[in-house]
C-alpha cells in the first residue's frame, strides 16, 4: 500500500509539472523579453556563410607523378573571388606579361571534389601566355603574375571567371580548384 501512494504522488507531480510547462517550446538562450525572431549573427565558431580560402583546401602531392590529393572542405561556401597559394616556390626570375609558361595542371570540380581534368603525368603541359586572352577559364593571368620556374601553386577559381559559357565546356559555371606547377617559362625581352 505505502508503494502505491508513492507512486501516485509521483504522478501527480509529473503531470504538474508537464501541465507548467509551454508545448513545444525549446530552451533558449535569449534573456527574458527578448524577440526570438530577430536573426542573430553566426558565433565564431559557426562556418555557416563563410567562404572558404586558400589555406582551408589541402593539397598534398599523391607521392607519384599524377599530382595531388585536394580536399575540399564542406563546412565553408566556394569563394566568390579568385584566390592562391603558393605550395611550393620555384627559382629564377618572376614570370611577367607577356611570357610564356608551361604548365601542368590538375582541375577539381567544387561541388563534387572529383579530378576533371589532369595533366601530371598525362596530357603534357599546357601554355598559357602571360597578359593574353587564354583559351579555357579566365584567372590563369592573374594567378600566375610572379610565378617562377618549378613553384607549384593552389588556385581557386570562382564560377564567374572559370569557363565561359560560349566554350561549351562541361565545368561551365562551376567554381574549380586547380593546383598547377610550373615547368618552364620562356621570358621575353
Amino acid at each position: 500500500m505505502r508503494n502505491a501512494g508513492k507512486i501516485i504522488t509521483v504522478a501527480a507531480v509529473a503531470a504538474a509539472l508537464t501541465a507548467c510547462s509551454p508545448p513545444s517550446e525549446q530552451p533558449s538562450d535569449l534573456p527574458p523579453g527578448a524577440d526570438p525572431t530577430t536573426s542573430a549573427q553566426p558565433s565564431p565558431t559557426t562556418q555557416q556563410g563563410k567562404a572558404c580560402t586558400a589555406e582551408d583546401i589541402e593539397a598534398t602531392p599523391s607521392g607519384n607523378a599524377e599530382g595531388y590529393e585536394v580536399t575540399i572542405p564542406r563546412d565553408c561556401e566556394a569563394p566568390t573571388e579568385l584566390l592562391t597559394r603558393e605550395l611550393q616556390p620555384g627559382n629564377g626570375p618572376a614570370a611577367k606579361s607577356g611570357d610564356e609558361l608551361d604548365v601542368d595542371y590538375m582541375i577539381v570540380a567544387w561541388s563534387d571534389g572529383q579530378v576533371k581534368e589532369n595533366s601530371f603525368g598525362e596530357l603534357g603541359t599546357l601554355s598559357v601566355q602571360l597578359g593574353e586572352d587564354q583559351p579555357g577559364f579566365q584567372g590563369w593571368d592573374e594567378a600566375l603574375q610572379g610565378a617562377q620556374q618549378g613553384s607549384q601553386h593552389l588556385i581557386v577559381v570562382p564560377e564567374n571567371m572559370s569557363f565561359a559559357q560560349e566554350s561549351n565546356h562541361p565545368l561551365y559555371g562551376e567554381t574549380l580548384v586547380v593546383v598547377a606547377e610550373v615547368v618552364d617559362i620562356a621570358q621575353v625581352p
